[in-house]
This record gives C-alpha cells, sequence and structure tokens, in this order.
C-alpha cells in the first residue's frame, strides 16, 4: 500500500549544522547547503505527495521539531516570497521590453514600406531586412511572456512545498 507522504531524510552531524553560521539572527537561516538539499529532494518528490522532513542528530542538543520547523517555514516562505518578487520583475521587464519592440517594429516597419517596389535590389535587400529585424525586435518581449517565468513558479511551488512540510526531529546516539 502505497503511503501518501514523501520522506526526506538529513542526518546531521551537530545541530548547529543546521543552522547559517553567517546569519545574524541565531539560528533563524537554515544553512545553504541544507536547504538546497531540501529544495532537491523536493524536486524529485511526488507531487502529489506531503512531504515529511526528517531531522536526525546527535542526542545532545538537538533542536526541537517546532523550533526547526518554524525555521524551515520561515525560510522557505521567503524563499517563495523572493521567487513571487522574480516573477513580478519579469512581467515588468516583458511589458517594458513589449513597448520598447514594439515602437521598434512601427518605425522599421515604416521605414521598410518606404522603400518602393521599383527600387534596386540593394534597396529591397534593405527592405527585408527592416522586416525581419523588426519582427526579431519581438523576440525577447515574446519570450518572456511566454516562458521566462516558467522555472520561478516551478521553484516558487518547491518553496511552498517544503515551508508546509512536516518536520519530525530523531535524536540518535553515537552507535546509530
Amino acid at each position: 500500500m502505497p503511503t501518501s507522504v514523501t520522506h526526506i531524510d538529513v542526518a546531521l552531524a551537530s545541530p548547529q549544522a543546521l543552522f547559517d553560521p553567517n546569519c545574524a539572527l541565531i539560528p533563524s537561516e537554515l544553512h545553504p547547503q541544507i536547504a538546497d538539499m531540501l529544495m532537491g529532494a523536493a524536486r524529485t518528490a511526488d507531487e502529489h505527495k506531503s512531504l515529511l522532513v526528517r531531522i536526525q542528530c546527535p542526542t545532545a542538543d538537538a533542536p526541537s521539531a517546532e523550533v526547526v520547523a518554524r525555521i524551515m517555514h520561515a525560510h522557505f516562505t521567503a524563499r517563495a516570497r523572493q521567487h513571487d518578487q522574480q516573477i513580478r520583475d519579469i512581467f515588468r521587464f516583458a511589458r517594458v521590453s513589449s513597448v520598447l519592440g514594439l515602437a521598434c517594429v512601427v518605425v522599421l516597419l515604416a521605414c521598410a514600406q518606404a522603400i518602393p517596389d521599383d527600387a534596386s535590389k540593394l534597396m529591397l535587400g534593405v527592405r527585408e531586412s527592416l522586416n525581419i529585424f523588426a519582427w526579431v525586435a519581438m523576440w525577447r518581449p515574446a519570450e518572456l511572456w511566454l516562458y521566462a517565468h516558467l522555472p520561478e513558479r516551478h521553484w516558487r511551488r518547491l518553496a511552498l512545498r517544503l515551508a508546509a512540510a512536516e518536520v519530525s526531529v530523531e535524536k540518535r546516539t553515537a552507535t546509530d
């Protein structure tokens, strides 16, 4: 019978390994390597299953599951907000790029239309080049609108899954 939970196991040498030593607030941030490892594990986990993060610490000074869950929630919620901001930035860049691209299209197509059909072969080549360049100017805005935000949405979804993950702390002895 399949379980509806995906387990992510993290074995620590010490409880301090869980937290970022460079963080000014103690302890408030996950260590970057731990956070990246959790993101990688969540990335390969079945999206339809909830996550359970099992932290295995030496017996002495193991943090409580509530403390670790609170820190994980805060860390990955902040990461999700960063990805939200990235998505907003991408769409802001898309709007600005679209305005600039459309201005290029209008100017370049107007210049191309100013070249008569009975012009020399060189000028007809210039007209075609202007037409092509006009539409190439819209390439990046279209890419921003259609595709650039998709990776950020993926990473935001993973961060939110980890923020909502259940956390357990298992104390292990030196013989485990």
